[in-house]
């Protein structure tokens, strides 16, 4: 994608290799110094009126602010985050994988500008590496819990579907932070999505095609439309005085009027 191609060139000169180590690192630090306290958290979360009142460190800060204060859950998450950040950052090189989270990023800090009174965090940034992994990867089996087996493609759909209540019943500071957060996944997998679509409804055709053609009857009457598939138990006989081989059914076969070309006929006539 010629866009793509132009922000990795942007972003070359700064983009930082293992950065998914680098932003769980400063999950884990930040919730040291606040001491597990959510209040002192909110120092480093974005908002337009902390950035003009020239608190300049949210505008990386807020991608550190830790998921969760329970360690457990953090443990979790992080280590999720790990895996699949890492493995797209193999996939895709340290340039288009910092593209991604650079571009997301942006559009959040985007969106703290319409919401000024509204802080935000990297939460929804971070689940769309989760959902970026899920969509190279939809057969990947995840424990849960490190106990429970599941497809990784569920929990994905699971994802989308909360990102789309959040976008149905949320407050307008919720949507604009799920439209920004996963705006960088649209700009990457949105010609995908539209060649896999365009792709299935091709396939639906051709199969709707072939359906029709493999329950088109064999054998049709020309004089009452009766088919081989409504009757199958009826006998039909092509008649050798009709012009283009036309089949008739019992009941019309001595009794329908023979057609022929229209030519034919007229000669017919002046011979007669």
């Amino acid at each position: 994608m010629k866009f793509l191609e132009r922000v990795d060139r942007i972003v070359r000169p700064i983009a930082v290799p293992n950065l998914t180590v680098i932003i769980i690192a400063g999950h884990v630090l930040l919730l040291v110094m606040s001491g597990g306290k959510p209040e002192l958290l909110s120092r480093f979360m974005l908002t337009w009126e902390g950035l003009v009142a020239g608190e300049l460190w949210r505008l990386v800060s807020f991608l550190f602010i830790p998921p969760s204060t329970n360690p457990i859950f953090l443990f979790f998450i992080l280590y999720i985050f790990y895996l699949m950040g890492s493995s797209l950052e193999r996939q895709w090189g340290v340039v288009r994988y910092n593209t991604f989270l650079w571009l997301g990023a942006i559009l959040t800090v985007a969106a703290a500008g319409v919401t000024p009174d509204q802080p935000i965090t990297g939460a929804f940034l971070e689940g769309t590496v989760f959902l970026a992994f899920a969509t190279y990867n939809p057969n990947f089996t995840l424990r849960l819990f490190f106990v429970l087996p599941i497809e990784i493609k569920w929990l994905a759909w699971l994802q989308a579907i909360g990102y789309s209540f959040a976008l149905l019943f949320g407050s307008m500071p919720v949507r604009l932070m799920v439209l920004a957060s996963i705006g960088n996944y649209l700009i990457f997998f949105a010609p995908t999505m539209y060649q896999r679509v365009h792709h299935l409804h091709r396939r639906l055709q051709w199969d709707a095609r072939q359906y029709n053609a493999g329950n088109r009857p064999r054998h049709t009457c020309a004089s009452c439309g009766v088919d081989s598939n409504t009757h199958p138990k009826m006998d039909f006989r092509y008649c050798s005085k009709c012009e283009g081989q036309l089949a008739y059914c019992e009941d019309h076969l001595r009794d329908h009027e023979h057609r022929v070309a229209e030519h034919s006929q007229s000669l017919e006539n002046e011979s007669a």
